[in-house]
């Protein structure tokens, strides 16, 4: 069914055990602050991750704590308002089937019972755990107006799992032994396929239980559904979507670039989606409030990119505040939601100004995953999330409007941005390279870096690129210094750059117990440029290779610059009427290790002057004030979102700032008005070869400004 989440969605995280003297809630006052809080939906929990749930239920435990019929006094009252209900359903945690079917447990490699965040799991190979976890579900629809369902937690364990299902299943399908003690890269990839295929089989046919189970009862609407997960970046799986009517991913302070990243993740699949927040300091179960401004910010993230936050609240189940949320988080609650209301309706149903496309290959992230538990070194599992967060920093610092986008992006799609970017794909399939060729040929602009199409499928190391036509070089060898410098750089950097040698540690690290973290595992790589080539930057080697075990080093951290070599660490590239640059060295993770200024203007300079980029919009703003471009029928919004932390906090500070924002911009249609959208003021602004420029005086926590059509 075709289905659009509110803006304004609450959540009620309440895993409540079967141990507590009771659980309650004080059901009229629950009902009269969720309408004063103005939201559109509730999503409420069924049942828990200790394994009760919270109505009478004649197929799972019921929590034996709570008077009469809890979720059904919830369900019924919200129906009542007018919300939309959304039953939580906590997927393979359970203390009480741990206990109750040890035989479903997922199991490590040497048999014994996983835990996964705490909790016992079961696995979702095990045939009677899909058919009681699929007859549960079918009764909460059979006897309760919901409008949909919120799955958490199905997954499996990142030690797991070796159960009996799982080795049977996968053989199977494979051919060979479940035997993970012989497994090489390949074979690990090959369970990562297997447990993605599990989990998208296991909740299509909950999905199909369900919604026949809803078909068949009283003339109702159909089933709404979305999984958590379903809109992660940190996703290994192209295809986990599919079939959610919404996507869902959490987003905690303070990680707010986590958020950003992951909205864009979501808006790139086309889907709705609605980000998790927790209501308290940090994560789940503070049980103490945040501040406005900290939920404002990650709500202006989502509302930024055409999605909505979904706020916990949490009751005291029992005690002297027994049955209550604390007044002070509904009126937080309120409080965001009325800020809210006013920017929804220039948020929903928009669509992104393509600029850059920065490509998503969840093929990679599994692969890179199996090299990691192949043993070919730990920090492989998270280079495919760790280049894209340090990308994503440098686009948003640098004000360059971008989305994140699948692989398999079609062409025609392609051709519509000015910059495609591939932050990390080690492995880059013929037809992608097909694709990518075109797009360079017909005058598209790409910037790629590191290992990109350096590995075949399964993560073996090709002797060349797969793009080595387009990057204009060839593979010669891997440096052996675990750092390196950029040096001799291009007069064009100056005087942005400083003229010394800029130091590229790489995040990922080798670590000992002498010294950790010191000697990073992924070195630059050695080229020979191609004729035609032009080469930005030289790599220079450090003096010697540090032991830090033996004392065989240079002052603390890192060898000083040596030696220059005559092999390039930034080259651009013409191919066709398009123009390419590569960066043979791992830029991104060293942006990440280190935060450089100096690397961030580097890239700057890369995608400004040497790519030329953006011809639709070009903006000078604070490093705290992110963007986002979006476009209707009536022009363009531009969304200014001002998130700066308080010192080392991971809260929001609220204050107005008053640096002017240069704005110039060039949709290609005449500019007919600009106004502040919530206010309804009008901006001056003026018309100068070519573009339209208007200074925006400053932002406090999200600014949307119209750039309306003639």
């Amino acid at each position: 069914m075709a289905h659009k989440p509110g803006t304004r969605m609450l959540f009620c995280d309440w895993h409540m055990p079967n141990f507590l003297p009771e659980i309650r809630i004080d059901y009229d006052e629950y009902f009269d602050e969720v309408r004063r809080t103005g939201a559109q939906t509730l999503i409420f929990m069924a049942k828990t991750a200790h394994g009760a749930c919270l109505f009478p239920s004649e197929v799972g435990v019921t929590n034996r704590t709570m008077a009469g019929d809890l979720f059904g006094e919830i369900a019924g009252r919200a129906k009542a308002q007018g919300l939309e209900f959304i039953a939580y359903y906590n997927v393979v945690l359970s203390w009480e089937l741990g206990r109750l079917h040890p035989e479903w447990s997922q199991l490590d490699r040497e048999g014994r019972p996983l835990r996964m965040f705490l909790y016992p799991c079961s696995c979702m190979s095990n045939d009677e755990f899909a058919d009681y976890v699929g007859a549960h579900m079918a009764e909460i629809v059979r006897k309760y107006p919901i409008d949909g369902f919120f799955l958490d937690l199905q997954y499996f364990a990142p030690e797991g799992c070796f159960c009996v299902s799982c080795r049977r299943m996968f053989r199977e399908r494979f051919g060979y032994d479940l035997a993970p003690g012989a497994f090489e890269a390949a074979q690990w990839l090959d369970l990562y396929t297997y447990q993605a295929e599990v989990r998208e089989r296991f909740i299509a046919a909950l999905r199909e239980r369900c919604d026949a189970e809803r078909a068949s009862g009283p003339a109702r609407p159909g089933l709404s559904w979305s999984w958590n997960g379903s809109g992660s970046p940190f996703s290994i799986s192209a295809t986990l979507h599919h079939g959610a009517d919404y996507l869902s991913t959490e987003a905690h302070p303070p990680e707010y670039l986590h958020a950003d990243h992951a909205t864009r993740y979501c808006e790139g699949l086309g889907k709705p989606f609605t980000l998790f927040m927790p209501e308290s300091q940090g994560s789940w179960g503070d049980w103490t409030v945040t501040t406005p401004e900290t939920i404002k910010g990650l709500s202006a993230i989502a509302l930024a990119h055409g999605g909505s936050l979904n706020v916990n609240h949490v009751p005291y189940p029992c005690g002297d505040h027994g049955g209550k949320v604390p007044r002070v988080v509904w009126d937080t609650i309120a409080e965001v939601f009325a800020w809210v209301a006013e920017r929804e309706r220039f948020c929903t149903g928009k669509r992104p100004v393509p600029v850059v496309a920065v490509l998503h290959s969840a093929h990679n992230a599994r692969m890179l995953q199996a090299l990691a538990r192949a043993g070919k070194g730990g920090h492989w599992a998270g280079e495919t999330y760790g280049n894209e967060h340090a990308l994503a920093q440098l686009l948003m610092e640098t004000h360059v409007p971008w989305e994140l986008r699948q692989e398999d992006v079609p062409l025609e799609e392609l051709r519509g941005y000015e910059l495609v970017i591939l932050p990390y794909v080690p492995y880059v399939s013929g037809e992608l390279a097909g694709r990518l060729r075109a797009y360079v040929d017909g005058g598209g602009k790409l910037l790629a870096s590191y290992h990109t199409s350096l590995f075949g499928e399964c993560g073996e190391r090709l002797g060349n690129f797969t793009l080595a036509d387009l990057f204009g070089v060839d593979y010669v060898e891997e440096s052996r210094y675990s750092v390196s410098y950029l040096d001799r750089l291009d007069e064009l950097f100056r005087p942005d750059v400083p003229d010394m040698p800029l130091l590229l540690k790489d995040a990922a690290s080798v670590r000992s117990s002498a010294a950790p973290g010191l000697n990073p595992a992924n070195h630059v790589l050695y080229c020979r440029p191609r004729g035609g080539a032009r080469a930005l930057a030289y790599i220079a080697d450090p003096i010697i290779e540090s032991n830090f075990e033996t004392g065989y080093y240079v002052y603390h951290d890192h060898a000083p610059p040596g030696y220059g070599t005559e092999y390039p660490g930034i080259v651009v590239n013409t191919c066709g009427q398009g123009r390419v640059v590569y960066m043979p060295v791992p830029l991104f993770q060293a942006y990440r290790s280190k935060k450089s200024p100096f690397l961030k203007r580097l890239f700057a300079k890369l995608v400004g002057d040497v790519l030329g980029v953006s011809e639709r919009i070009r903006l000078q703003a604070p490093v705290s004030v992110k963007t986002s471009l979006q476009q209707d029928e009536e022009g363009w919004l531009l969304h200014l979102v001002h998130l700066q932390k308080e010192t080392d906090s991971m809260y929001v500070d609220s204050f107005q700032r008053s640096d002017a924002i240069a704005v110039r911009v060039r949709p290609g249609w005449p500019v007919a008005a600009v106004e502040e959208c919530v206010s309804g003021r009008a901006l001056e602004f003026h018309s100068r070869d070519g573009w339209t420029e208007v200074t925006i005086p400053g932002v406090r926590d999200h600014l949307i400004v119209r750039f309306g059509r003639a």
